[in-house]
């Protein structure tokens, strides 16, 4: 048994475990919002990462070797005057099933699901390009994609929240893998990207971090 398949597996775990822990917030979820989101200062294409609460959260730490402070990430798109976020994430649906969503920034950042977190902005992306890469995002949520408890980074029938905000700029030209320095990947033969793998992008600049 190889370390790398170990630690797939205990990737694997966390989640199942992110989504049974999740799933009793699923149907009524409470916490605090946050009242200091800089919401007229953001753009469609922003990405949003955050540090979820509990011990789930801080295996995906462990795992990235890296050393990310994030185990979550999504893209922000406008919709009518209010911000949305688009990702795709495990155990936070009311129908338990796991798919690419979009919801309402103020519930990504709810105190129960985020310890800490901020928001990012590619440097030399237009908002033009930045649009589109958010409305590529937000066409998987629109067919309900499903969430790969796989991990498998070659297949888009099922894709993870890095994989998605890597489709979505990858849709408009841009590979975001290219301007990150290390990745901490725990399998050769099948990538997996970490959260702080994407956060740790050279070209990403702090719209605003707490």
């Amino acid at each position: 048994m190889t370390v790398a398949w170990c630690h797939r597996a205990l990737l694997m775990a966390v989640v199942a475990i992110m989504a049974m822990t999740a799933c009793s917030h699923a149907a009524g979820e409470e916490g605090t919002v946050r009242d200091d989101l800089p919401l007229d200062s953001l753009r469609d294409g922003d990405l949003v990462f955050r540090l979820g609460i509990g011990p789930e959260s801080e295996a995906v730490l462990h795992l990235d070797s890296a050393g990310g402070q994030y185990s979550h990430v999504g893209i922000v798109i406008g919709d009518n005057g209010t911000w949305r976020v688009v990702h795709a994430v495990p155990g936070e649906s009311a129908d338990g099933i796991d798919r690419v969503k979009s919801e309402p920034i103020d519930s990504f950042f709810l105190s129960t699901r985020a310890e800490h977190g901020a928001i990012m902005r590619l440097r030399g992306c237009d908002a033009a390009a930045a649009h589109r890469a958010a409305c590529h995002a937000a066409r998987y949520a629109a067919r309900g994609v499903p969430f790969d408890y796989n991990y498998n980074w070659n297949d888009t029938s099922r894709i993870y929240c890095t994989q998605l905000v890597a489709l979505a700029y990858g849709g408009v030209g841009i590979d975001l893998l290219s301007r990150i320095p290390r990745l901490s990947t725990i399998n050769s033969d099948n990538l997996i990207v970490f959260p702080g793998d994407i956060a740790n992008n050279d070209s990403l600049q702090v719209v605003f971090q707490f």
